[in-house]
């Protein structure tokens, strides 16, 4: 059978591919029809990479499934699904352990030759989550990065009480926000660059201090060591300012991958005296879909503010100009194929 999918061609710019899937799906192996895919910042350092890549592209998927191979009992052609990135297996020492936040050995579909960016895509049936909550596709494939919202929360362990600083306000920073605040902080400052209007405004309406800054953090002296709790999801360089937002004995959590230069420094002795905390946030494997679902479906998580731009598979070189070009308007990007 044949599929429309989006290929990077060359920095911001994106090529519609016609390739073949096979007519049934293999064995432990489901054909997905995409319904929503949100474009993530994994996929702007693909589209904007200086070399050819003809890579697929697109993770954060919600769709219907369309058939299913042999040997997949729990599954049936119809189930509305969100799809995760990662899963672990159930079954090597980790697993048995009680560490599958450790274990990535289940099969995924990355590198498929149709990815989340697709009329149709091949997925191991380990990375399909069913869902029935009440909610469209495009607020479902908000459950992956939500999930990352939600391990980051975890991870850093806000209480009742907290006073929180969310450093960097895309995605998955608002999210932890709505988080942060369904999780008894008392506080949350949210702080981003002042062309990002729209999620500013996101995280006012959330119940944050909204801040725009664009200068260096430890320069805000009105915030200085004011919070037990930074999340930080801004870039890798806005770790080591930041940390003079932290309280005496506070804790930065930071989830993200750097690009460029990825290294930092800070003074040791300040960190030792200071009895601060840096903790890295990584979900993967991608958990607690099911929970991000409900979340969503109830408002915690406000889905319907976030997603800002809709497109149809055929616009990808205008949603991707649109992400670009319109820093102002944008939240969330969300690519629906049956637009077309």
């Amino acid at each position: 059978m044949k599929t429309r999918s989006a290929h990077v061609r060359a920095p911001w710019q994106v090529e519609i591919r016609e390739i073949s899937l096979p007519d049934a799906p293999p064995s432990g192996e489901v054909l997905v029809r995409v319904d929503a895919c949100g474009i993530c910042g994994t996929d702007v350092s693909a589209f904007t990479a200086s070399a050819v890549h003809w890579e697929p592209a697109g993770h954060e998927v919600a769709g219907t499934v369309m058939a299913i191979g042999q040997g997949e009992a729990r599954l049936q052609v119809g189930q509305r699904l969100v799809l995760e990135t990662a899963s672990f297996c159930g079954q090597c020492d980790l697993c048995r352990n009680g560490r599958v936040d450790l274990c990535v050995k289940a099969p995924n579909f990355w590198g498929r030759p149709a990815m989340g960016f697709s009329d149709l895509m091949l997925v191991p049936s380990a990375c399909v989550v069913p869902f029935t909550q009440p909610i469209s596709a495009a607020i479902a494939c908000l459950a992956e990065p939500a999930g990352v919202a939600y391990d980051m929360v975890r991870t850093a362990g806000i209480t009742l009480g907290s006073r929180v600083a969310i450093v960097g306000l895309g995605p998955i920073g608002l999210m932890a926000a709505s988080l942060a605040k369904y999780s008894g902080a008392s506080r949350i400052v949210a702080i981003s660059r002042s062309a990002s209007l729209r999620r500013l405004e996101i995280a006012t309406e959330i119940g944050c201090e909204a801040i725009p800054y664009d200068g260096p953090l430890d320069q805000l002296e009105s915030l200085r060591s004011q919070f037990d709790h930074v999340l930080m999801t801004a870039p890798v360089e806005c770790i080591t300012p930041a940390l003079t937002l932290l309280s005496y004995g506070g804790e930065m959590t930071y989830v993200g991958i750097g690009t460029g230069n990825k290294m930092i420094s800070f003074d040791a002795n300040d960190f030792h005296f200071r009895k601060l905390q840096l903790r890295a946030s990584f979900a993967s494997p991608a958990l607690y879909l099911p929970v991000v679902l409900d979340l969503l479906a109830g408002g915690i998580i406000p889905g319907e503010k976030m997603v800002s731009h809709r497109f149809g598979l055929s616009q990808m070189d205008q949603a991707m100009r649109t992400l670009r070009d319109d820093r102002a308007g944008v939240a969330k990007i969300v690519i629906e194929p049956a637009r077309d």
